[in-house]
């Protein structure tokens, strides 16, 4: 049976993850270290800091790959309008400027769903449930 200490230190693990909004990387660090020093006094803690390590290191793949598929997008964007501008041609950069807001709303989706997946995850963590967060690359088993 799994003890509300284990439950609460779970739930904390999960949310520990927005400690990357205060710092840099701290969404992988703080959770690393509270795994870390308690994953051998429960398997209950063990289980969920290997589901939060795993997701976030995932987040963190997922992040730099649309951030080079974006920076893509963008850059060829800039290129464009400057051909264009070279050419002699006056236009609206319509190219630039759509890039820039599907940039922002796709980012803004990922944040909020990022958000929604570490909450339910801490609660269900603290229900006493392993939660096991989608298109998660399995890193650490």
């Amino acid at each position: 049976m799994t003890t509300q200490n284990e439950k609460t230190t779970a739930a904390l693990l999960h949310v520990s993850a927005f400690a990357k909004y205060l710092i840099p990387f701290a969404g992988i660090v703080v959770p690393l270290i509270i795994w870390q020093t308690k994953k051998h006094q429960s398997e209950y803690v063990d289980a969920n800091g290997k589901s939060v390590i795993n997701f976030h290191l995932s987040i963190l793949v997922y992040s730099i790959v649309l951030a080079i598929i974006l920076g893509i997008f963008f850059l060829n964007s800039i290129i464009q309008l400057v051909q264009i501008e070279n050419a002699g041609g006056e236009v609206f950069p319509v190219e630039l400027v759509s890039t820039v807001i599907i940039g922002a709303i796709v980012l803004g989706a990922w944040t909020m769903t990022e958000f929604i997946l570490i909450i339910l995850g801490s609660v269900k963590a603290n229900e006493g449930t392993v939660y096991k967060y989608p298109f998660t690359i399995n890193f650490i088993k």
